[in-house]
């Protein structure tokens, strides 16, 4: 079976702050990730996500996944033949 998926980039939590950082996002009060802007960011199914959730970014685009491995298993389901 042949699949196309784009790659994703998945990290640890030593490298969590790091990563945010780096795209320029932060928490807000009640700990959900926020842009520059202040919009709270949401993962495929436009649910917000904690810093603690945070997980790793999808490959030419800023949609958040979380740690979980359902939710990275589900890109995959979705995304897959």
């Amino acid at each position: 079976m042949d699949c196309e998926v784009e790659p994703i980039i998945v990290f640890d939590d030593s490298s969590r702050q790091k990563i945010l950082n780096a795209l320029c996002l932060k928490e807000n009060a009640k700990k959900e990730i926020i842009n520059e802007d202040g919009k709270v960011i949401t993962n495929q199914d436009f649910e917000s996500i904690s810093a603690d959730e945070f997980g790793g970014v999808l490959k030419g685009s800023k949609i958040m996944i979380k740690k979980d491995v359902s939710e990275i298993v589900k890109f995959f389901i979705d995304k897959c033949c």
